[in-house]
């Protein structure tokens, strides 16, 4: 079932400047977990922007579960069902208590007060904040007030996430623990995920990559379909993650590995039985 869907969307910031995005028809399926790839000026966030109603399309026209975001009628329940978690929680968290803050979203729409103890612990349950209810949200990690911030966005019971660059300011660990949380949400709790971001390895935990150019969608498919496609990444400037790369090189080289390889166990099976083979071929000999 279709639940974003942008039809012939282009959108410029200014008069007489170039379009940030171009004509892009895309569809989006309720539950499905979706990464949008794209250098830097590909227009990523401007996508990410337009789907939350945050902006309005120069031309064309996005719809989310039904509503038009250019429909002052519609945006409210736009932003209901589809929430954002930004690249900096600082710009995100509004309390400085961590559970005030979850409790924030669903006071200002209105929910019982019975209600709003059980939603809190609920949502910081899910992100594994629950033992941080009380702490000052100043004194958090980065890792733990991004997952606050996604407690905070959860609180409000959406059908839909994105998360606009979440991971980028975090350490490896905060990184992982975020995408541990995307999964989760999104196979648990069956929310549509959207992340953009530039990291390769967060994306191919999706079932669906999306390639940004200059505003236009360059590829799109599963992530082993878009990460066999190397030299086309490398054409618009992005990476594959490292056990691809390794295995490109060396299918480069004449030893015929496979392509979209994107797990380091899996690429471990696959270099040991290549060994297995090439060790067999020699003693054969």
């Amino acid at each position: 079932m279709t639940f974003i869907k942008t039809e012939n969307l282009s959108f410029k910031y200014k008069e007489g400047e170039p379009e940030v995005i171009k004509n892009i028809s895309l569809e989006i399926e309720k539950g499905s977990y979706t990464s949008v790839l794209g250098h830097n000026g590909s227009g990523k966030s401007t996508l990410a922007k337009l789907i939350c109603g945050i902006l309005q399309p120069t031309s064309g026209s996005v719809s989310v579960g039904g509503y038009m975001t250019n429909s002052e009628r519609d945006i409210y329940k736009i932003r209901e069902s589809c929430g954002m978690v930004f690249q900096n929680p600082d710009n995100q968290i509004v309390a400085s208590v961590v559970e005030e803050d979850v409790a924030f979203a669903p006071e200002n729409l209105g929910v019982e007060p019975s209600k709003i103890r059980k939603i809190v612990d609920d949502c910081l349950k899910t992100v594994g904040m629950e033992e941080y209810a009380l702490h000052s949200t100043y004194k958090l990690s980065g890792g733990q007030k991004q997952r606050v911030a996604i407690a905070g966005v959860l609180a409000m019971s959406p059908s839909c996430i994105i998360f606009d660059e979440a991971t980028a300011m975090l350490d490896p660990t905060g990184r992982k623990d975020i995408t541990t949380a995307m999964k989760k949400l999104n196979k648990e709790k069956g929310i549509t995920v959207i992340t953009i971001t530039h990291y390769m390895n967060e994306a191919i935990e999706a079932d669906r990559v999306i390639v940004l150019n200059k505003g236009e969608v360059f590829l799109d498919g599963t992530p082993e379909e878009i990460f066999s496609q190397v030299e086309k990444l490398k054409s618009v400037s992005l990476s594959v993650p490292q056990v691809t790369e390794l295995l490109y090189l060396l299918d480069s080289d004449g030893y015929d590995f496979p392509k979209g390889v994107l797990h380091t166990m899996q690429a471990a099976d696959v270099i040991e039985k290549k060994a297995a083979g090439l060790k067999k071929g020699v003693s054969g000999t």
